[in-house]
């Protein structure tokens, strides 16, 4: 059993990242999110000569299909009046019968089609970027924007869901400790009881660092990072503004573990001195929202 500090009056997860690391371009992909939704895939991302490829089907919310002939082990990728021909092992590509260069060609792993998402998401008028801070691939299409009606929802599940899945921007250098390969393996998630519009990030290795990301006006922004030493209020090294209020206070010693079925528990008191338990399944970056028993929004 495995035991670490965690807290109450949140929503939890641990699981493996999808740790990639290319000699040219030492990256790791944690998630997918597309148009705000984090897309669970049964094939991971790879990167190859530093780009990242993608599991095709990932973009069918984006309206693209495609066809895969496994004769000439090409792709054909439709959005639209638009069409992109790929083929493996080639980094001649077509768009639209016109020749083209990629850097690198389509992949296929575990039966599934991986294809270069910045290539294919531009040349259909997307947006791609990438969040160092949690190792997520953000893809959004010309016309999405953020649904600020999920950021206010009533259900702090939903509306705590909309917050993780905005990109979080910065005013100040990041932390190098929390920009390091691989470093998201085990994270968690800290929300004050009944909020959304905050929380607090970090990699389950206190010493790597702390984020405190404020979300207004549907964008996410980094206002603290730190790391710590004996304990939260401990602090080592620390980048952009403190917050004055009370950020140790969101938080509650409990005991939390993974069992042999692929759960993650957490026990912990509740308003009344109670102990609860809470079990989650850590199959994908979406189970990362977890409803606390008797958690209501302040107003």
């Amino acid at each position: 059993m495995k035991k670490v500090i965690v807290f109450v009056f949140f929503f939890v997860l641990m699981f493996q990242s999808w740790a990639i690391a290319d000699a040219a371009n030492p990256i790791s992909v944690n998630a997918v999110n597309v148009n705000g939704k984090f897309i669970a895939t049964d094939v991971s991302p790879i990167i190859k000569d530093g780009r990242v490829l993608v599991p095709i089907r990932t973009l069918a919310s984006l309206g693209v299909t495609y066809q895969w002939d496994s004769k000439s082990q090409s792709a054909l990728i439709t959005k639209g009046k638009d069409q992109i021909k790929l083929t493996a092992n080639k980094k001649e590509a077509f768009k639209n019968n016109r020749t083209v260069q990629i850097d690198v060609p389509v992949q296929m792993t575990q039966g599934r089609i991986l294809v270069p998402i910045r290539f294919v998401s531009e040349n259909f008028g997307h947006k791609v970027s990438y969040e160092k801070l949690r190792s997520i691939l953000f893809i959004q299409d010309s016309n999405y924007k953020v649904d600020q009606e999920s950021l206010e929802a009533e259900a702090l599940q939903a509306a705590r869901q909309a917050s993780i899945s905005l990109p979080v921007q910065f005013s100040f250098k990041s932390l190098s400790s929390l920009e390091k390969p691989g470093v998201n393996k085990e994270y968690t998630y800290v929300f004050p009881r009944g909020d959304s519009s905050r929380y607090m990030y970090f990699n389950n290795d206190w010493s790597a660092g702390n984020t405190v990301v404020e979300i207004k006006d549907g964008v996410a922004k980094a206002v603290w990072q730190f790391t710590s030493g004996n304990g939260l209020d401990d602090i080592v090294s620390s980048a952009g503004q403190k917050p004055s209020y009370n950020y140790v206070g969101w938080i509650t010693d409990i005991l939390m573990f993974n069992d042999d079925k692929g759960n993650i528990s957490a026990l912990y008191k509740d308003d009344k001195g109670q102990q609860k338990e809470i079990t989650a399944k850590a199959k994908s970056y979406i189970d990362v929202i977890q409803s606390i028993p008797n958690e209501t929004r302040k107003h």
